[in-house]
């Protein structure tokens, strides 16, 4: 049986197929039982998350993960006084503080709203369950997991270009969706640029206007 927590309420989806999107998007990664879609549509939960708010803060106790439905999610660390976005995510992403996962230990990660989020969330601790109940939840977490990698490979690199233009190039081509979404300050952060440099960069590509 799944851990329950103290104050959980199970959730009635409304949905086309009266599914989790979570366990949906879970199942189209790879195939699941009916147990493992069973587990995730009950312990799993919507949250609708205004713009500013924060879905992770650092000493969390109760890690979780995220599913976003509608909207775009940062994170960032803060050192000497500074915000630094240290990634930038949207639909259709899965998004947490990975790098506390399984570790238990507090992350050092803030984790928040940069438009008004519908999301789903879950608990690390329910994923822990599905991994050792459900064997094929492990190819969806491998999955994931090679992703997520890849997604950390782009930011290491795009981090290294030392040009700000071919920075700010290699953003739009890879991150489209996001170009007039997203603040110009959170963009700035994530290139490691200012926000001058950023505004005269974007000035050469006419097809970003002002965010």
């Amino acid at each position: 049986m799944a851990p329950k927590s103290k104050t959980a309420v199970t959730t009635i989806w409304k949905t086309a197929d009266h599914h989790s999107p979570l366990s949906s998007f879970f199942s189209a990664v790879h195939p699941l039982s009916e147990g493992a879609i069973r587990c995730i549509d009950q312990n799993s939960h919507l949250l609708e998350v205004r713009k500013g708010k924060y879905l992770i803060k650092p000493s969390q106790e109760e890690p979780e993960l995220f599913f976003i439905l509608e909207g775009v999610v940062r994170g960032f660390i803060r050192e000497e006084g500074k915000e630094i976005t240290t990634w930038i995510n949207e639909e259709h992403d899965v998004v947490g503080s990975i790098r506390s996962l399984g570790l238990k230990i507090p992350t050092k990660e803030y984790v928040q709203a940069i438009e008004h989020c519908s999301l789903v969330s879950i608990r690390y601790e329910i994923i822990e369950h599905l991994y050792e109940n459900f064997p094929e939840t492990n190819v969806v977490g491998r999955k994931l997991l090679e992703e997520n990698y890849r997604g950390a490979e782009e930011r290491a690199y795009i981090c290294r270009i030392p040009s700000a233009e071919k920075k700010y190039k290699r953003f739009m081509d890879t991150n489209p969706g996001l170009i007039n979404r997203v603040s110009l300050k959170y963009i700035a952060s994530y290139l490691n640029m200012t926000n001058e440099t950023l505004s005269r960069v974007r000035r050469r590509f006419p097809s970003s206007s002002a965010g």
